[in-house]
């Protein structure tokens, strides 16, 4: 087997050839939004999705921040729902019958808005026609008429009794407390002394003509209640009559434009009833009490008072509002000035802001409310069109997504007063009407989540059928290099920046295919995209140029790498200064250097491990430190219990393997993960095993299956360039190197200075399918194949493994008092 040659210059980046991209900066687009650009398979699903209206054919957009999937999706529903139908406006009515249940009414379009103000006009308007009626002439003379016919009855019946009682030697006084009956002498009332002083005889008949003339005097009392009642009855019948007389056509005039409209016309009828029902609310209070006529003493406590209507009052309507509240319209939803369907986008999905809110506040220590101050929410708003939320915003709120669900599976809004935070004691609260609800949802999410709700939530699958899946990458065609171009040229465009040259544009779409991992991609984070052109723009403007060229790409590539690579720096140092031993000259055996990824939120380095192998007598087979001190990870166990596979494979199938072998990351003190690592520790132990030493300038990363297969791994630009610029910092010695599995060779975009040292041979990167193509490389000898028998060729690292696996079974028999059987002769070939 020959050993793979190095890569060339040129396989360790894709260079985009600012010629076949100057034709974008010609282009002129309306705005600056990738749109479709790469997502065929996402349109598709939201063409469906968007199509069918039936009951839980809602939208799941699926894919990571930044692939332009929330604005992509909120142009499409724009568009969408500038073709369609603006939906009716719904509105509030007070419930005559139950006050706390308001009715919903569906008006026509902009209906709501206008009546609303329709009739708030009108009461304004109706408060002072009352007002004037009350205060009329014609009204007053009316009132007085009944009073003053009360007033005369009532004085005809008390001189009746004033006569009655004089004949009967008795006089009535009238006082403010009421009437006082007491014998009188030449018509004044005698005192106690001229009572006491009187005969026996005519004090005992002055005693019982009182009996008869108070009996006499009660049925008086008697017929002038009846008739206080009478009149009574005649006032308010009179105030009935001039209420009905003024509101009833200005309501009606009012209800006449909507008579279409049977809710409205039956709602202002049960108005007017309810206005002449509270007519002693609506009357204005008297300016002057009504005095006696002259000679009439006013009425105690044994004559009723003449009636005095209620005092309008503020406190006088529901829930202690103005009675002039309950007639009038709540616009809950008002669609007047929408073009198409609604397409609401809810940032803030709590509860309240989606199923919409009951408004309360307190006065005198009392929570108060009314139908009135019921507002609606975002479905409310979005019922007839769209409702677009972003899935961890609504999932911070667990009410708000159960209150979602079940909107969406009864078709129907209701709204609830959820309480207030803190509240101890239950009130009555409103209740309105169901709102019928057609709406298509669209929540925007990771794909964890997707996957975290189809597992775990049975309703979720059922009320949310499509998913659009936004990938973050797309293939490199010519097509969508040009397409890509064109957003970024109108992106500067559109925020006023810098205008791009052809290189600085080639530049930008070159990182974009070192995002994607895989140069014969794009990266679909147009997100972080639109960042690096914003950043190129600021070095175009400090070096005071109007075009963005490749050198200020370059320097904003430069500038965000160095804001972030701080951790970075002080391992380079820390290895500098030999805190961390990292051996890149010469040859040792049993070590190697793995690379490893950093990852410190959006940004990750890359960095040399040194990775130990020790063999010795025993049967304990390999030993990884990591795993058995919990720093291992599940993977990363995975991988070394598979190196174990490939000595049982290569070195055991016609002996058991007698060995104890520990592997070490040295110097590390973290979680370690992923497997990437296995083919550099199957280095290290085979070097261990056999004596043969390991080449320390060549770094390795590499997955590796039970078969000897080098299999992709993640982070390799990173990983490069983070061991070349470690080897830098130790002084950049010839002989310096990777090897890496050939399935990455795609994925390479590398920095222009890690190309140009591979370019003058300081720096090579070797590609390898299989372990053989690794064990040549690194150790400078073939690993070999076992025959038949087990034996492997002379010279070769397998005949080393092979001999010391002998020495150290025959040690360990030796240890309990026994021997090695010999090997099997070696047949040769009669050839």
């Amino acid at each position: 087997m020959s050993t793979p040659r190095p890569l060339a210059a040129s396989e360790l980046r894709w260079t985009c050839d600012p010629r076949a991209v100057a034709s974008s900066l010609k282009r002129v687009t309306k705005t600056a939004r990738p749109g479709a650009l790469g997502q065929e398979r996402a349109m598709r699903a939201l063409d469906v999705g968007l199509g069918i209206r039936e009951r839980g054919f809602n939208i799941f957009v699926v894919g990571a921040a930044g692939t332009g999937r929330t604005s992509t999706v909120r142009s499409i529903l724009l568009e969408r729902a500038r073709k369609e139908e603006v939906p009716d406006d719904w509105a509030l009515l007070y419930n005559f019958d139950d006050a706390d249940r308001p009715r919903a009414v569906k008006l026509p379009r902009g209906t709501a808005h206008k009546l609303k103000r329709e009739v708030d006009e009108m009461l304004q308007r109706l408060q002072q026609e009352l007002m004037r009626a009350f205060e009329g002439d014609a009204y007053r003379q009316r009132r007085q008429k009944i009073i003053d016919r009360h007033s005369d009855q009532e004085e005809k019946r008390l001189r009746s009794v004033e006569k009655e009682a004089a004949r009967r030697g008795f006089a009535l006084q009238r006082s403010p407390t009421g009437l006082a009956l007491g014998p009188a002498t030449d018509g004044e009332p005698m005192t106690e002394e001229q009572f006491r002083s009187l005969p026996r005889k005519e004090r005992q008949r002055l005693e019982q003509q009182g009996s008869a003339v108070e009996e006499l005097l009660d049925d008086v009392v008697r017929q002038i209640r009846g008739l206080q009642r009478e009149t009574d009855k005649a006032l308010q019948d009179l105030d009935k009559e001039e209420v009905r007389r003024v509101v009833t056509p200005m309501v009606m005039e009012v209800a006449e434009a909507y008579r279409e409209q049977d809710m409205l016309r039956w709602h202002f009828e049960r108005v007017i009833d309810d206005l002449v029902e509270h007519t002693a609310e609506l009357r204005p209070p008297d300016e002057t009490q009504e005095t006696p006529a002259e000679g009439q003493a006013p009425p105690g406590d044994q004559m009723p008072q003449r009636p005095q209507l209620l005092v309008p009052s503020a406190d006088s309507g529901q829930d202690g509002e103005n009675l002039f509240t309950r007639y009038r319209i709540n616009a809950l939803v008002d669609n007047r000035s929408q073009k198409g369907a609604p397409v609401i986008e809810e940032t803030h999905p709590t509860m309240f802001n989606l199923m919409g809110r009951i408004e309360h506040r307190l006065r005198g220590g009392e929570t108060i409310t009314d139908f009135t101050r019921i507002k609606a929410g975002a479905l409310h708003r979005a019922n007839g069109g769209y409702l677009l939320i972003d899935a961890m915003e609504l999932f911070r709120e667990p009410p708000a997504y159960e209150a979602l669900k079940r909107a969406l599976k009864n078709r129907a809004l209701e709204i609830e007063d959820a309480g207030e935070p803190g509240r101890m004691i239950s009130i009555a609260a409103l209740r309105p009407e169901p709102i019928p609800l057609q709406v298509k949802v669209i929540i925007v999410g990771t794909p964890d989540l997707y996957y975290q709700l189809s597992k775990g939530d049975p309703d979720f699958q059922k009320l949310f059928k499509i998913k659009a899946d936004f990938d973050v990458e797309m293939d490199r065609t010519p097509e969508r290099l040009r397409g890509f171009a064109t957003f970024i040229v109108a992106l500067a465009r559109e925020e006023g920046l810098r205008r791009f040259d052809a290189t600085g544009l080639a530049r930008i779409l070159e990182e974009a295919a070192r995002l994607a991992s895989d140069r014969k991609k794009l990266s679909t984070r147009f997100g972080e995209i639109a960042d690096l052109v914003r950043e190129a723009s600021f070095w175009a403007t400090r070096r005071r140029s109007r075009v963005i060229n490749l050198r200020d790409v370059t320097a904003a590539l430069d500038a965000r790498r160095d804001r972030e690579r701080y951790l970075e720096d002080r391992l380079r140092e820390a290895v500098k200064d030999g805190s961390i031993r990292i051996d890149s000259e010469g040859a040792v055996v049993g070590q190697v250097n793995g690379l490893t990824v950093v990852e410190l939120g959006s940004y990750s380095f890359g960095h040399p491990s040194r990775i130990t192998a020790r063999v010795h007598v025993g049967k304990g087979g390999v030993i990884d430190v990591e795993r058995e001190v919990d720093l291992g990870g599940p993977i990363h166990s995975k991988g070394v219990i598979i190196l174990q596979a490939i000595l049982g494979d290569r070195f055991g199938k016609h002996a058991p393997l007698t060995l104890g072998a520990t592997l070490c990351m040295e110097q590390n003190y973290s979680e370690v993960e992923g497997d990437s690592a296995s083919l550099a520790e199957c280095l290290a132990l085979l070097s261990a095993l056999s004596g043969v030493p390991l080449r320390q300038g060549m770094a390795v990363t590499g997955s590796i299956d039970q078969l000897g297969h080098v299999q992709t791994v993640g982070g390799v630009n990173e990983k490069i360039e983070g061991y070349f610029d470690t080897c830098q910092a130790l002084g950049g010695k010839p002989g310096i190197g990777v090897v890496m599995p050939v399935g990455n060779v795609s994925e390479l975009m590398l920095r222009d200075d890690v190309v140009e040292a591979v370019a003058r041979k300081r720096f090579t990167i070797h590609a390898v399918r299989t372990l053989e193509e690794a064990v040549e490389i690194t150790m400078g000898a073939p690993l070999g194949a076992a025959d038949a028998h087990g034996h492997f060729p002379p010279g070769c690292v397998g005949a080393a493994c092979r001999a010391r696996l002998d020495g150290l079974h025959e040690a360990w028999l030796a240890s309990r008092g026994r021997k090695l059987d010999p090997p099997t002769p070696r047949r040769r070939s009669a050839d």
